[in-house]
């Protein structure tokens, strides 16, 4: 793993997720990574990657799953 990829890693094991890649493309890199809540994929691209993003990505993720559950069970 590359310098690059381990700074990666650690910024989104510290905010709680687990770093899956770069996916590269026509209009950048994106860093993709994973909650180990919800299982998804998430991504933030290369340029903007920071600390916050990740939590802010990560939030976001959760809320959206917490809606979705919340909606599951009014179906019950």
């Amino acid at each position: 793993m590359s310098d690059k990829k381990r700074d990666y890693a650690e910024v989104i094991r510290v905010a709680g997720g687990e770093f899956f890649g770069i996916q590269r493309g026509p209009r950048g890199a994106l860093v993709l990574f994973t909650d180990p809540e919800s299982w998804t994929t998430l991504a933030v691209h290369e340029l903007e990657f920071c600390p916050q993003a990740v939590s802010q990505r990560l939030q976001e993720s959760r809320r959206a799953f917490e809606l979705s559950k919340q909606t599951q069970e009014s179906f019950r």
